[in-house]
């Protein structure tokens, strides 16, 4: 059944919380997005956001989602046998034809994308994984046993110090002998590590949060200046050296109105 806005209902089989503010969401039925795509979710008479997919496999789909706004907040209300409506997957997603060391840099809830990419790297083989994921405190950090499965190594750090290393995730990453380096959360954080990347020619893509709402391309609310690309349809996941060359990474966002303002004054 599709509604007229090209949405499939998913039944709700699983609401669990991993943190205060973050719940996995598990659907059934597969939707069949790569590694870094992203759907568009929406509740009827609240409001529609992006999610990336988490992970897919075995008849279910994961969700990570943030209580931020409104629209996440209903979400977190809902229980399992509650449906969610479903348009996607949308966007490009992270290359996955790659070989040797590579690492997967995440912070908060931006591991998501980076788990279904660990997913697939894992089933490719010929690849070292090695995850840094960065969280705000003990009472953040989400998913530890999954990521150690799905890496040769796995370092969590806490900002405060209160679990795992202390300081920012940025501060513990080893360069030496990568091939390539995956990063998604913060866009602090992610500027920190697509500059190193770039500045050491290691391959680097990282995945943007912008305000998407058409998800196609057509309202441009998600663009990044000076080239004009849509995160919505040329991303979420970007290569590093683009990235670079954009006057908005690590700098701005656009409103509702399509203004430039400072990177994380919008909620959803």
């Amino acid at each position: 059944m599709r509604s007229l806005r090209g949405h499939r209902p998913h039944t709700i089989a699983e609401s669990e919380p991993l943190t205060p503010r973050v719940r996995r969401i598990v659907l059934k039925g597969e939707i069949g997005a790569l590694p870094g795509q992203y759907v568009m979710v929406w509740i009827p008479k609240v409001g529609e956001i992006p999610v990336s997919v988490a992970r897919e496999g075995n008849g279910e789909t994961w969700l990570l989602v943030a209580r931020v706004g409104k629209v996440s907040s209903a979400i977190h209300s809902l229980k399992a046998g509650d449906r969610l409506w479903i348009r996607g997957p949308y966007g490009r997603g992270y290359t996955t034809e790659v070989e040797g060391k590579v690492a997967l840099v995440g912070g908060g809830y931006g591991i998501a994308p980076l788990i279904h990419l660990a997913d697939a790297l894992t089933s490719r083989g010929g690849v070292r994984i090695e995850f840094y994921a960065g969280f705000r405190s003990a009472e953040e950090v989400m998913l530890e046993d999954l990521m150690k499965d799905l890496s040769d190594r796995l370092v969590v750090s806490t900002d405060d110090g209160s679990y795992g290393l202390s300081g920012l995730i940025t501060e513990h990453i080893d360069y030496e002998g990568l091939n390539f380096v995956y990063t998604a959360g913060p866009e602090a954080m992610m500027v920190k590590v697509v500059s190193e990347a770039v500045r050491r020619g290691i391959g680097v893509e990282a995945s943007l949060e912008r305000l998407i709402r058409c998800a196609v391309g057509l309202c441009g609310a998600c663009v990044l200046e000076p080239q004009g690309l849509l995160v919505c349809r040329d991303g979420p996941v970007f290569d590093g050296a683009v990235l670079m060359a954009s006057e908005d990474f690590g700098k701005y966002w656009r409103d509702f109105d399509g203004r430039r303002i400072p990177l994380g004054a919008l909620s959803r």
